[in-house]
């Protein structure tokens, strides 16, 4: 198989994560994330909201795969806790984010 790359020329290697497929690699790649690093360091909270500001159908579960792509668990392992909290911490970003102060 070739490598995917994006229209920059950068190598994506987010497919060997957990969680991560196809689209979600293609939507991780649209905001600029293409290794495991880059999604670390932004974390699943803002890379769900990037994701969602421009793709309708990203949803709860793709927040949980990228929480679980960067502790390498399975999206439905993940503990209710830990989702409600991510959840939570997203819905707080989205209300957030139209404000000007």
């Amino acid at each position: 198989m070739k490598p995917k790359e994006s229209e920059k020329g950068r190598k994506s290697e987010l497919s060997g994560l957990e969680n991560i497929g196809k689209v979600t690699e293609r939507w991780l790649n649209g905001i600029g994330v293409y290794d495991e690093g880059e999604l670390r360091r932004m974390g699943a909270v803002k890379a769900y909201r990037l994701i969602r500001a421009t793709e309708a159908g990203a949803g709860l579960n793709l927040l949980y795969a990228l929480q679980g792509a960067i502790s390498g668990t399975p999206w439905n392992d993940l503990a209710p806790p830990i989702k409600e909290m991510l959840r939570r911490q997203a819905e707080r970003d989205e209300s957030g984010s139209g404000r000007r102060g």
